[in-house]
C-alpha cells in the first residue's frame, strides 16, 4: 500500500512537495480554478486532458485530491500530487507553484 501524507483529512502521495500541498489546500478552500502541469525531473509530460478544474476530494478511507472539471460534474480525476511541476490559475495564468527546474513541453 502506498504511503500518504494526510493534511486536513486529504491524503497526498508520498514525495509531494510541501509547497504543492499548501497551494492545493488553499485553492481547495477558495474555489480557484487551476491548471496542472505534470512531469518528472522538471520536464513537462505535455498532458492536455484532465488538467483544468477546481479541487475536490474523494470519499472512502483514503481521501485523495480530485480535479473537478466544472460545477455540474459529479466526480473528478485523481491528481498525481507527487508529479505536479506547475500549478497556474486558469484565468490569467498566474503561476501559483512551479518547481525550480521547470521545463515546459515542446510540441
Amino acid at each position: 500500500m502506498e504511503n500518504y501524507e494526510v493534511v486536513n483529512g486529504t491524503s497526498y502521495n508520498e514525495g509531494t512537495p510541501e509547497k504543492v500541498i499548501q497551494v492545493l489546500e488553499k485553492v481547495k478552500y477558495d474555489g480557484t480554478r487551476i491548471k496542472l502541469d505534470y512531469g518528472k525531473d522538471g520536464k513537462s509530460w505535455g498532458d492536455c486532458y484532465d488538467v483544468t478544474g477546481t479541487l475536490g476530494r474523494s470519499t472512502g478511507t483514503v481521501k485523495i485530491p480530485l480535479l473537478i472539471h466544472n460545477s455540474k460534474s459529479t466526480g473528478g480525476t485523481g491528481i498525481l500530487t507527487d508529479c505536479i511541476i506547475q500549478i497556474k490559475e486558469s484565468r490569467g495564468g498566474r503561476v501559483l507553484y512551479q518547481c525550480d527546474n521547470y521545463q515546459p513541453f515542446n510540441r
